[in-house]
């Protein structure tokens, strides 16, 4: 074997390596994110629907271009028509 396949497998092994160490890490940093949100969903009684008028897209919280409000961190399926008790109307 030349010098050149050794340094490409070895290469190859430790790339290899490192992404399966890394697969299960990311896995579980999302799946921990999705419970902090699911508990800060129910803390602030996040519903899907408008309450009294309020709604999401008329909150100082709700991002419209990534779907996400500043109060859920990475959760980027927040209604435009939902509501939370976290509502502060726009200025």
């Amino acid at each position: 074997m030349t010098d050149l396949n050794k340094s490409t497998r070895r290469q190859f092994l430790k790339v290899g390596g490192a992404a399966l160490v890394a697969l299960p890490l990311i896995g579980m940093s999302g799946a921990s994110l999705a419970a902090q949100n699911e508990s800060v969903r129910k803390a602030l009684q996040y519903q899907t629907s408008p309450k009294d008028g309020k709604q999401c897209s008329g909150c100082q919280n709700y991002q419209a271009a990534t779907k996400g409000c500043t109060l859920y961190p990475g959760d980027t399926e927040i209604a435009p028509t939902g509501y939370c008790s976290g509502f502060i109307a726009k200025k």
